[in-house]
């Protein structure tokens, strides 16, 4: 099925149903059924049936879906079968931070999934800080940024996480497009420029916390 058809939101919740699995496979269930993944999601059981008969048929009517053979498929479809690299902009204290959760992430999966772990991975850092170029911080190597282009190639980066003062936001942003990425995680309180080809999913955590100031009491 070509993924243009298939809604971005659906493509957003199929994480959700990983995350699902995973924890009902670390439980040691063999069958889960599409009313038990809407209870661990926050969906309901026809909006999960809707939403994992865009990739194919993965569970039996009445019995529910193979817990390992749904995990494997999501990860297939998710592109979490092999390494992705991530490249991050800015290792200020929010990129720094950034780094040690995805270490700490994957050192979680490799302690319940010795077989298949987390495949997400920064592998580059970018930054113009004299300081911190040219050093390796938690495992990760730190480049100026004017070797974006040139590491994005080296080490096969798939997405960059934009972690840089929203001033220069924009700025780095057409670098990253230049370079040939086409998946970016904004983290910058503004809103960005791309083309058509290129997706920006954006985290703002002033809105978040904003929005969240209407319940506090």
């Amino acid at each position: 099925m070509r993924k243009e058809k298939i809604p971005d939101v659906v493509v957003r919740r199929l994480p959700l149903y990983l995350r699902a699995v995973e924890d009902f496979d670390r439980r040691e269930h063999v069958v889960v059924s599409s009313q038990e993944l809407g209870d661990f999601t926050g969906l309901t059981s026809a909006q999960v049936r809707k939403d994992l008969t865009f990739f194919g048929e993965f569970g039996k009517q009445g019995i529910g879906y193979d817990v390992k053979f749904l995990r494997m498929q999501l990860r297939e479809i998710l592109r979490l079968t092999t390494d992705v690299h991530i490249g991050l902009a800015g290792l200020g204290n929010l990129g720094k931070a950034l780094v040690h959760y995805r270490v700490d992430a994957n050192s979680r999966q490799r302690a319940r999934f010795p077989v298949s772990p987390d495949r997400l991975r920064i592998s580059a850092a970018f930054d113009v800080d004299p300081a911190k170029v040219g050093t390796v911080y938690a495992g990760v190597p730190v480049f100026h940024i004017d070797q974006l282009t040139e590491k994005v190639q080296e080490y096969g980066l798939r997405i960059m996480v934009n972690a840089v003062p929203a001033e220069y936001a924009q700025e780095v942003v057409d670098r990253v497009v230049a370079s040939g990425i086409k998946s970016i995680l904004n983290f910058a309180p503004v809103t960005l420029t791309v083309p058509d080809t290129v997706r920006v999913h954006s985290a703002d955590l002033t809105l978040e916390l904003q929005s969240l100031a209407y319940y506090a009491e």
